[in-house]
C-alpha cells in the first residue's frame, strides 16, 4: 500500500562543519522564541535559519531560500550521488530510564487521506499550512522529515536495518539540545533498498508528527506536477519498541467559575475515588485520568463508565474533552496544554482545574483513525522528536 523509496539526501559537509550538533534543531513547531535565539547563536549555518528564519514578514522565505542555495553552492550542504535509505538511531533518557529507537529516513509517495494509506490522527489549521507552503514554494526542498509509524509486528524491516548498522559505520552523529544522541547510516545497495521498499507495500503509515507539513506537501504536489514533488521525506519507525513514547498533553482550565459545579458533574459522570498520593501518567490506564480541584479540596482518580467506553474509544482524552472541557466551556477563560507533567502540576492553582491524562499506545490511536475519526486537539506528544537538519530532500 505505502510506496517507499530512497533519495539523494542533502546533508551537512563534515569537511566544512566540524560538529554537526551545532547545526541541527528541533522541529520548527516545538521551538519557542528563546530556543530560536539560542539556535541562531550556536552556529551561523544552523538549519534554524532556513526552517524558522526570523526575518520579518514574507521576506523570511526569500532569505531562507537564499541561504539554502548559498550553502549548497559553497558545499556547506552536499548531495549524495546515489539514492539511499537512511537508518536513524536515537538513544535518550526519559524519567531516569534509558531508551533506544531505530527507524529509517526515506521518501513516501503522497496519497490523499481517503486512500487509507497515509493516516492522520489530528486536526490541522490553516495558519501553519500557509507558512509551510510559502517556505516550500521558496526553497523547493523538504527541510525536515515527517514522523510516521507503521506496524512492525513481523519485524522484517528491523532485521534488515539492524544487520546493516551492525556491520557499517554511521555517516553522521550529533546530539540534540536536550542531549539525545542521533546517528545516521546510509544504505545505497540496490538489493537492500528493494527489500525494504517491497516490505512497505503491505503497510499503512500513521502520521505521528507533521500533519501540517504532510498536507502542505500534498498541496505543493498538486501545484507542481513533477516526480520529485509527488514524494515527501519521512522518518519511519515501528510501533512495537520501547523507544516509541507517546506521552499525553495535560490540560489546565484557567480562571474557573463555579468549580464545585464541575466537580459535582465529574463525580456523577465518571467512576471516581479520592486520591492523596503522587499523580503521574504511569499510574493511569488509557480510560483513566486525575482530576484536581484545589478550591474544593478535591483530588480524584477518575475512570470512564463501562456504558461510555465505546463512545470514547476507551480513552479518557475523549471523555475529558466532551464531558468537561466542552460541557463547561463557559466556566473558564482558557485551556492550558502541557507536555510536561511537572509544568502542568505547577500551573494548577485555586483558580484552575487540572486534568492529568494517561500515556497512549499506537494501537489505540490506529483504532480511531481507521474509524475515520481524529483525536482531540493537542492530544499526543510523540517523544523524542526527530532532529531537523540531518537530511534534506530536493523537490526539483
Amino acid at each position: 500500500m505505502a510506496k517507499v523509496k530512497g533519495f539523494k539526501g542533502i546533508r551537512y559537509n563534515k569537511n566544512k562543519i566540524e560538529n554537526i550538533s551545532d547545526v541541527i534543531a528541533p522541529p520548527y513547531d516545538v521551538i519557542n522564541q528563546e530556543q530560536q535565539e539560542l539556535l541562531y547563536s550556536m552556529h551561523d549555518k544552523n538549519i534554524i535559519k532556513i526552517d524558522l528564519n526570523k526575518t520579518e514578514g514574507d521576506a523570511k522565505y526569500v532569505e531562507a531560500s537564499k541561504l539554502l542555495n548559498e550553502w549548497i553552492n559553497n558545499e556547506i550542504l552536499i548531495q549524495e550521488d546515489k539514492e539511499s535509505i537512511y537508518p536513524y538511531y536515537q538513544k535518550f533518557d526519559f524519567k531516569g530510564k534509558n531508551y533506544e529507537r531505530i527507524g529509517i529516513v526515506a521518501l513516501v509517495k503522497l496519497c490523499d487521506f481517503n486512500e487509507k494509506v497515509i493516516l492522520p490522527h489530528e486536526q490541522t489549521f490553516s495558519g501553519p499550512k500557509a507558512d509551510r507552503l510559502k517556505l516550500m514554494d521558496s526553497c523547493k526542498t523538504n527541510i525536515s522529515p515527517i514522523f510516521g509509524v507503521y506496524d512492525n509486528s513481523d519485524n522484517l524491516i528491523e532485521e534488515i536495518v539492524h544487520r546493516f548498522i551492525e556491520s557499517n559505520k554511521p555517516i553522521m552523529e550529533a546530539k540534540s539540545l536536550d542531549g539525545i544522541l542521533n546517528k545516521i547510516w546510509k544504505i545505497d545497495d540496490e538489493n537492500i533498498l528493494s527489500q525494504i521498499t517491497q516490505l512497505f507495500t503491505s503497510k499503512e503509515i500513521l502520521i505521528a508528527d507533521g500533519h501540517h507539513r504532510y498536507e502542505t506537501s500534498l498541496n505543493y504536489s498538486k501545484k507542481n506536477n513533477n516526480e520529485e514533488a509527488g514524494y515527501v521525506m519521512f522518518y519511519l519507525t515501528g510501533t512495537i519498541q520501547d523507544g516509541l513514547l507517546i506521552n499525553p498533553t495535560h490540560r489546565v482550565l484557567n480562571e474557573i467559575e463555579n468549580s464545585a459545579e464541575i466537580t459535582k458533574k465529574v463525580t456523577s459522570s465518571f467512576i471516581t475515588e479520592p486520591w492523596s498520593g503522587d499523580m503521574n501518567e504511569e499510574q493511569l490506564e488509557a480510560d483513566e485520568f486525575f482530576y484536581i480541584d484545589i478550591q474544593n479540596q478535591s483530588k480524584l482518580k477518575c475512570k470512564i463508565k463501562e456504558s461510555d467506553l465505546q463512545n470514547f474509544y476507551s480513552m479518557s482524552v475523549y471523555a475529558v474533552q466532551e464531558k468537561i472541557i466542552d460541557s463547561f466551556k463557559n466556566n473558564y477563560s482558557s485551556v492550558g496544554h502541557f507536555k510536561s507533567l511537572d509544568d502542568a502540576k505547577s500551573s494548577i492553582s485555586s483558580e484552575s482545574i487540572g486534568l492529568i491524562l494517561p500515556k497512549f499506545i499506537p494501537s489505540d490511536i490506529m483504532k480511531v483513525v481507521l474509524n475515520n475519526d481524529k483525536m482531540p486537539q493537542k492530544s499526543t506528544y510523540f517523544y523524542p522528536k526527530v532532529a531537523t537538519g540531518l537530511l534534506l530532500n530536493k523537490l526539483y
